[in-house]
Order: structure tokens, then sequence, then C-alpha cells
């Protein structure tokens, strides 16, 4: 009965483990497909429009000038990269907050949805800015992910949880990939 009490807990953590285990092998398999250290790469691993893919973010640029890449990698990690978007400077580089989807232009495919958001310090101002990018279904051979104008319009170019040292602070609207489902639902999509 000891010997069962004690062999429980190790069975129970093993999934975890084994996922923990997955996801540090993604994370590797994409840097080194990328040329860059593991420790630089952030992975995402999704299915999208029922093909396993990989979302893989790092910094690129001089110290102070860094810019966030966004690019899609094949779960098998055979094909070249696909860049998904660039995360700007704006005072600091961005993180990718979120990646989900959802069918933007009313075809069958769903689109991607990729959240950013930039930590702000300023002297009249700080706090977080969110931008909301969306980006058409891809297609065997593309090289890059096309942005949806139509769709981003219904977003603010950036949304500010910010408190401003001489005006009223501000609220984003939009910050979560259900927030945005909802935003484009009630536009008809």
């Amino acid at each position: 009965m000891k010997a069962a009490a004690i062999l429980m807990p190790a069975l129970i953590m093993m999934p975890q483990a084994l996922a923990q285990s997955d996801a540090a092998s993604t994370q590797h398999r994409a840097a080194h497909k990328l040329g860059l250290p593991a420790d630089a790469v952030n992975v995402t691993p999704a299915r999208w429009n029922g093909r396993p893919f990989v979302f893989a973010d790092y910094l690129t640029g001089k110290p102070g000038q860094e810019e966030r890449q966004l690019v899609m990698l094949d779960a098998r990690m055979e094909q070249p990269p696909v860049s998904v978007t660039v995360g700007e400077q704006e005072g600091g580089a961005p993180r990718i907050l979120a990646i989900g989807f959802a069918n933007a232009d009313r075809d069958h495919a769903r689109e991607l949805i990729a959240i950013m958001a930039w930590d702000i310090r300023h002297y009249d101002v700080s706090g977080t800015m969110y931008d909301i990018r969306i980006l058409d279904d891809w297609k065997p051979g593309q090289h890059a992910l096309s942005p949806m104008p139509s769709a981003e319009r219904l977003f603010d170019q950036f949304g500010c949880d910010c408190g401003r040292r001489d005006g009223d602070d501000s609220t984003a609207d939009i910050k979560t990939i259900a927030a945005v489902k909802q935003r484009l639902k009630r536009a008809g999509y």
C-alpha cells in the first residue's frame, strides 16, 4: 500500500513533465531553425485552419533599437520560416501578448490575430500600450502573411492602459483574443 502511495504522485506528475519537455524541445528546434540561442526565442504551438504550426518570436536589431520578429514555422520545422509581423520600436520592443484565430473576411478560413504590448515609461505617461494585428490566412508557398487593413480598422491604432502626468488616465478597450473576437463578431465576421 505504501509503495502505491509513493508511486501515485510520480505518475500524476509525469504528463506535466512530458508537456514541459515537449515545450523545451519545440523551443530548441525553433531556435536551431532560426539560427538563434534557445533562450532568445519564445514559441507558441497552435493548430491553425487544421494545420499544426509553431509561432516563434525573437528580438533583432542593435541594443536600444530592437524590434520583435514574429514568424511561423511548420510543426516539423522542415520549411523556411514565414514572416508574420514585426513589432516596431515604440520606446522599447513589444512582447507578443497573445496569438489567436478568428474569421475576419467572411471566407471559410480563420485569420491570425496577434496582440502586441509595449511597456512604456516616459516623463509624462507610463503604462502598457497594445496593438492588434490581423493577418490573412496562410496559403502554401507564401513567405509572409498579409495584413488585413479592413479588419484592423475595427481597432484603435494603439490602445493604452496608461497613467498621464497631466491629463486623464486611459484604459485600452481591446487587449485579449476574446475581446478581438467579440468586436469582429459585432462587425459581422
